[in-house]
């Protein structure tokens, strides 16, 4: 019987994790050394890892895929590594090791694949070779041995050997460059902060350097291009310098990462990755030709960098603990890439373009193929589906939604708190709601968990009613098939905002007097539709509304087309002066 439980622990005890790390080891610093040629398919590497073992083991796991372990060793103890899985690396020790600190050593080789634009992989251009990286998700391991989840953060420290003739660049800024034998330069590059693994990035080859203006508190910025096409990169680098500041005023945090370089790349699996100091591009999404610095290009590169800019703070510097939360990143930085580029409008088009953007995703999640902002990821093929637009667009318009609801400079405390309190740390959908709690005195969690984690819209309806001493407005869900807590914003007659949180299918607010109309979503920043009767509309004075409200108007009535003739109205919208809410309205009159 003890043979048997002895066997048994054993076979459970070098089970391959199912898709997540265990939690029982903790990276506090990778040391990467690197010998790349852009020109082969193959690179070398050696890693160490300090990590804290919060126990003894045996056996330790990493992820690890396309690598081939040369030599590895845990302390002074050799290891035997096997790679497990196509996704995992298991480090078998003859004695346990731990607990306590330990370092992890592997030396080993990588594929750097020319028809890859995941992990490491490389390019050719006109006559040179380059070397690019995008791990995020889960790529990481394509590169290094290592724990490619973003709740494991720790410290970068990069050393890159490769040809004298060519650049090398890391998320760190260069510290120092050595002459080797065999025509080889060794590319040191200083610490990083702590990142998850998967923005750490590098990129090796011929490349063109472009040295902008320092931005904001004296960021240095570069914009990185295959040879011959730097000046291209003069109209990022102004983006830089115009929309950075903008970004520190805002969180109230000075740029945390030191240097800022824009990579241009000629392939990319992402229109742009948010690599700390090393920010990725499409090509075409970051460079212009000085015949193309139009101002609707600029605005363009301007609009993509503040959004990349914008994960700096959101995802880098306060980084989601899971998978499941990456809208606390992708969601963040679509928010505030609207609210950055909303200061270059005019205050008439305040979050038009964030409304306008909402209308599309709301079209979406009124379909089959819509899913939850926040969900869960256990396999390489669920992570497939982790960058939704639905994480992006509806997760920024819940922000909008909780801007209009809470009050915009009690959000921004909030985040502030968010920011300082998890900084160069992790960070859940729960903390963001205890900090927005500690701002406004408000608890956002039954709201904000009501719009996260179901699908759909809800729709409200409005009556007043004016037939007593004392008016009133009754408010109630009309789709009941899910329960939302809905912040629910109104203005009467052009007043100020009121709002009310539904968490009842109807409830009864009062009114200081009787208007001749309302409007049942003020600032158009709800993440709702408001069902309209024909009485209402025609009540309605459309001139009073802002232009958010316009362009939500055509959205509510579009949805409402087949059950009433609002063609009148939509008639009134389609000549309007801003040109997306003419347009919108024009389609929903076809």
């Amino acid at each position: 019987m003890r043979l048997v439980t002895a066997l048994l622990f054993s076979v459970i005890s070098i089970a391959a994790p199912s898709f997540h790390l265990p939690d029982d080891i903790l990276p506090r610093k990778y040391t990467v050394d690197l010998t790349i040629d852009p020109s082969k398919d193959t690179f070398e590497g050696v890693v160490r890892i300090d990590v804290e073992m919060k126990k003894s083991a045996d056996h330790i796991w990493l992820n690890a895929k396309d690598i081939t372990t040369l030599e590895a060793s845990v302390g002074k103890q050799k290891a035997r590594a096997e790679a497990v899985d196509d996704e995992f690396l298991d480090l078998a020790l003859d004695s346990p090791a731990g607990p306590g600190r330990a370092t992890i050593s592997i030396r080993y080789q990588g594929k750097l694949d020319a028809n890859s634009v995941v992990g490491p992989y490389r390019k050719k251009v006109g006559d040179d070779w380059y070397v690019f990286t995008t791990f995020t998700p889960i790529d990481a391991r394509r590169a290094f041995p290592c724990f490619d989840e973003p709740r494991f953060k720790a410290p970068w420290e990069m050393t890159i050997h490769t040809l004298r003739d060519l650049k090398a660049f890391a998320n760190g800024r260069e510290t120092q460059i050595t002459d080797e034998p065999g025509g080889m330069q060794a590319v040191h590059f200083a610490t990083t902060e702590p990142l998850p693994s998967e923005v750490v990035a590098f990129a090796v080859g011929p490349f063109d350097v472009f040295e902008g203006a320092k931005a904001g508190h004296g960021t240095p910025i570069r914009v990185l291009t295959p040879r011959g096409l730097g000046e291209e990169g003069r109209a990022a680098a102004q983006a830089t310098v115009d929309v950075l500041p903008r970004l520190e005023a805002y969180t109230g945090i000075p740029y945390p990462f030191g240097k800022l370089d824009h990579v241009a790349l000629p392939e990319g699996a992402f229109g742009a990755v948010e690599n700390p100091g090393l920010i990725t591009y499409r090509e075409k999404g970051l460079l212009a030709a000085p015949e193309e610095e139009t101002p609707q290009k600029t605005r363009a590169i301007r609009s993509i960098e503040s959004h990349e800019i914008g994960h700096q703070w959101f995802g880098d510097l306060v980084t989601q603990a899971g998978w499941e939360d990456v809208w606390l990143s992708e969601g963040f930085a679509t928010w505030f890439s609207a609210k950055v580029m909303d200061q270059e409008q005019p205050p008439a088009r305040k979050h038009l373009l964030a409304v306008a953007s909402r209308e599309r995703i709301m079209a979406f999640d009124d379909s089959p193929r819509t899913r939850p902002v926040r969900a869960a990821m256990n396999s390489r093929e669920d992570t497939k589906n982790v960058y939704a637009r639905v994480v992006y667009d509806k997760g920024a318009s819940i922000l909008l939604m909780l801007d209009g609801w809470l009050g915009e400079d009690r959000v921004r405390n909030g985040l502030r708190a968010y920011l300082k309190d998890h900084r160069f740390g992790n960070a859940t959908t729960a903390d963001l709601e205890s900090e927005l709690r500690g701002a406004t005195g408000i608890d956002p969690s039954p709201v904000m968990d009501a719009f996260l984690n179901q699908t759909g819209i809800p729709v409200i309806h409005g009556e007043v009613r004016c037939d007593s001493a004392a008016p009133k407005i009754e408010i109630e869900q009309t789709n009941a098939e899910h329960h939302w807590n809905v912040p629910v914003c109104w203005r009467a007659d052009g007043s100020q905002t009121t709002c009310t949180v539904l968490d009842a299918p109807h409830a009864q607010v009062g009114l200081a007097s009787c208007p001749t109309w309302i409007y049942l979503n003020a600032g158009g920043t709800g993440y709702y539709r408001t069902a309209w009767t024909a009485a209402q509309l025609s009540a309605l004075d459309v001139s009073k509304l802002t232009a958010a409200e316009r362009m939500t108007l055509v959205g509510d009535l579009k949805a409402l087309k087949s059950s009433m003739d609002v063609s009148a109205t939509l008639t009134k919208l389609a000549s309007d002066t801003e040109p997306e809410i003419a347009k919108a309205a024009t389609d929903a009159l076809q």
